[in-house]
């Protein structure tokens, strides 16, 4: 049983450095093509469309890694499940599911507003 817990813990701990690797690589992406968009091609300048596309775009990228780190805290929890870490388990998955909803209507609002 121990060796399933540590199994369990090793893949929670990949799939939560996958999310922070997708967090990461979605921010740096868009941030570059800010800069790129900014500084460049139209300095200083910068339409509010384009703006509002690269945050519709990196917020995609939070909502996906959301869901990784969710997924990962649900394998943590069933690895060592305790009273406190359902608690911890429930309260961290009730914030990123707001976070996701309202982020996720967000982008809607931006994609509807660009279209």
């Amino acid at each position: 049983m121990e060796y399933i817990k540590e199994v369990l813990g090793s893949i929670a701990e990949w799939i939560e450095v996958l999310g922070i690797f997708i967090l990461i690589y979605g921010f740096v992406k868009f941030f570059l093509q800010f800069l790129l968009n900014e500084f460049y091609k139209n300095p200083l300048k910068t339409p509010i469309h384009i703006l509002q596309k690269i945050r519709c775009n990196i917020g995609v990228y939070i909502l996906l890694a959301l869901d990784f780190l969710i997924a990962s805290d649900i394998i943590f929890s069933i690895s060592d499940l305790s009273w406190e870490q359902l608690i911890r388990l429930s309260v961290m998955i009730l914030i990123r599911t707001t976070i996701g909803f309202f982020l996720g209507k967000e982008i809607e609002e931006l994609k509807t507003e660009n279209d």
